[in-house]
């Protein structure tokens, strides 16, 4: 009898030690390293919000390979907590590092392994590889498209993008349009006489720029997709000096804070690349929306500028919503028209219905395999990744594309409380009746 007890305590024993190691991979904790789309960030920062019960967050600095800018504006960020019981393949703790780069440079940065500046759990500097990117634009437009067998791209949302002009008075009160030859003709010359806008011969010699992101800038990719421009298509570009209010034909890839310098014409990249980043090597032109958005609201009679910009970054350049913002074509991004200037809320349907056609959907790149298969500083399964068809799984949740009601922690249920409580500055995937193959294609009923 003794002996059967023994017996039946061994067995016991065996059987909780096998139950606690069956448990302990489910109760690891887990890490999604991101970054891609700088436009795009904002939505994907307050998106990320709901994937955590509770949580800690560190935003980095330009030390640390972040910029100045906090919450949902700033490039580099960490959260770190207790994930929403709908993420039910993570079941430890949930850290999300970000760091947004540029729409190009992500992608090539999750293929290639390329290692980044996050910031770790205690928000700390650290240098990983990206697990997956964001982009404004598809890799099928860009140098790195994905190959499909070890990384996929799906469709986020759709990203809408508008024509912003600068605050200064003068000259650019004519500005008044913006026409698709005018736009084509500005991206090849960098500029066009203020005659082009008032047809008279006095403005020949006035010059309305054409202010324009890096290489690395999805939104600059749609924009040259949308004018028929092939991804290395040689463009001309113009950056603007706020110190000395003036224009300069931009070379090289010197970085400048803000454009000014006592040797101007190397000043090619403005703005904060981040901490060895390698986005240098993408000038010349502006890092991110916001810096141009600094630009179109420093208010000089000789700054006569405009921009093309994502919705999201054209949205606080002055302190009334859109107020720059002008038609492309003689058409609106909402059905508000100018009204748009000062709106609380959006109404998108001259974009899903087909009439405005400057909008591209916003992609996700993630690999197929396991992350931690590919690179020894990743931790997370393939199972715990998934795609946005996988419930439960972070891409299951986070990219969630079910019509309906979306499921809580989706972008998509950021997109839809943001039609009330925003504006919203994207667009679902469901919400569209019409379709485009390629960016900058034909749009299709």
């Amino acid at each position: 009898m003794k002996q059967h007890r023994n017996y039946m305590k061994k067995t016991l024993l065996l059987a909780v030690a096998a139950s606690l190691l069956g448990a302990s991979p489910l109760m690891a904790d887990v890490d999604l390293f991101m970054t891609g789309s700088t436009a795009f960030r904002a939505n994907v920062h307050d998106a990320c919000l709901g994937l955590f019960t509770s949580h800690t967050e560190f935003t980095g600095t330009p030390a640390t390979g972040g910029d100045s800018k906090t919450g949902n504006a700033a490039a580099q960020w960490t959260m770190t907590g207790t994930p929403i019981a709908g993420l039910t393949t993570i079941s430890g703790t949930l850290t999300i590092h970000g760091l947004f780069t540029g729409s190009i440079q992500g992608p090539q940065t999750v293929e290639q392994g390329v290692k980044l500046f996050f910031l770790d759990k205690n928000g700390n500097e650290m240098t990983n590889t990206p697990t997956i990117a964001f982009s404004d634009s598809s890799t099928l437009v860009s140098p790195y498209p994905v190959d499909g067998a070890s990384f996929a791209e799906e469709n986020v949302a759709v990203q809408p993008f508008v024509m912003v002009k600068s605050i200064a008075g003068g000259a650019m009160g004519s500005i008044t349009n913006v026409t698709w030859d005018q736009l084509k003709t500005m991206i090849s010359l960098g500029r066009l006489p203020l005659s082009a806008w008032t047809h008279l011969d006095s403005d020949t010699n006035t010059f309305i720029y054409l202010i324009e992101r890096t290489k690395d800038s999805g939104t600059r990719r749609t924009e040259t997709a949308e004018m028929g421009y092939a991804y290395n298509t040689g463009i001309t570009i113009y950056n603007y000096d706020v110190t000395n209010n003036a224009f300069y034909l931009a070379k090289g890839s010197v970085n400048g804070a803000n454009g000014g310098s006592n040797s101007v014409a190397v000043v090619g990249v403005v703005g904060p690349a981040g901490n060895l980043n390698a986005n240098l090597n993408w000038g010349p032109g502006y890092v991110g929306g916001g810096d141009i958005a600094t630009v179109m609201k420093n208010n000089n009679p000789n700054n006569l500028s405009i921009a093309f910009l994502s919705i999201a970054d054209a949205k606080a350049i002055t302190g009334i919503t859109w107020s720059q913002v002008i038609p492309f074509n003689g058409l609106w991004p909402t059905a508000q028209g100018p009204g748009i200037a000062g709106a609380t809320t959006n109404d998108y349907s001259t974009i899903t219905l087909g009439m405005y056609p400057l909008w591209g959907y916003e992609v996700l790149v993630y690999p197929l395999a396991d992350p931690s298969s590919i690179h020894t500083d990743q931790n997370l399964t393939a199972a715990q990744l998934g795609n946005q068809n996988t419930p439960g799984t972070l891409l299951g949740v986070l990219d969630n594309q079910a019509a309906g009601t979306p499921i809580a922690g989706s972008i998509q249920a950021l997109i839809e409380a943001s039609k009330t409580s925003g504006p919203a500055t994207a667009i679902r995937d469901s919400d569209m009746h019409v379709t485009r193959p390629v960016v900058g294609g034909p749009i299709f009923p």
